[in-house]
């Protein structure tokens, strides 16, 4: 231990450089355990949680083991906020999850509600009553990664389309096309 104490003076950026790796990488594993608690994933929230705790404790221990390197403690806290954005864009790629899209076109919600059915979305049109009278509200239900697309073919049919989005915790039955459903990996690994 003395000898990798010597080695770390010797090279005093590789501490500093270690822990903030560190912390992106446990703080990103954390705020996919979060995403993966809220959505029910039973079996991967605790495989995520143990590997953020055990990184968590080898940088923590980086940072107590030379307490008086103000820099091992800024590397400690700027990759603990640097880890949060690499966590959140992360999610964001992955886009686990369903949503629910409403879709309102006071003009155009049949041809609307049509080509999000000719794109393949199963639709389910609400009657309800805006502003200026009658409208047609489409409500899809479909995996998160697929929402731009959705809000895509409805905004090219009417481009004065109102939308709103939702995340699903739980969905049953068949509320979205087969090849959405079984293509990914994830689906493969999904356990609630």
């Amino acid at each position: 231990m003395a000898g990798l104490m010597e080695w770390l003076d010797a090279h005093p950026l590789i501490l500093p450089l270690f822990i903030y790796f560190a912390r992106i990488t446990d703080v990103s594993i954390g705020t996919l355990r979060t995403i993966c608690i809220v959505r029910g994933y039973r079996f991967w929230a605790p495989v995520l949680g143990f590997f953020e705790v055990a990184i968590w404790i080898i940088a923590v221990s980086g940072v107590f083991s030379r307490l008086d390197l103000w820099y091992n403690i800024v590397a400690y806290a700027g990759g603990f906020a640097t880890g949060n954005a690499v966590g959140m864009y992360i999610e964001q790629r992955l886009a686990i999850g369903m949503q629910a899209i409403r879709v309102i076109s006071p003009g155009h919600s049949a041809a609307v509600a049509a080509g999000l059915r000719l794109a393949g979305y199963g639709v389910t049109e609400i009657k309800g009553r805006g502003l200026n009278g009658e409208v047609s509200i489409c409500f899809v239900v479909a995996p998160r990664k697929e929402t731009p697309l959705i809000l895509r073919v409805a905004e090219s049919i009417d481009p004065e389309v109102f939308s709103t989005v939702e995340d699903v915790v739980s969905a049953v039955g068949r509320v979205y096309r087969d090849e959405v459903h079984k293509r990914g990996w994830r689906n493969l690994l999904k356990r609630k």
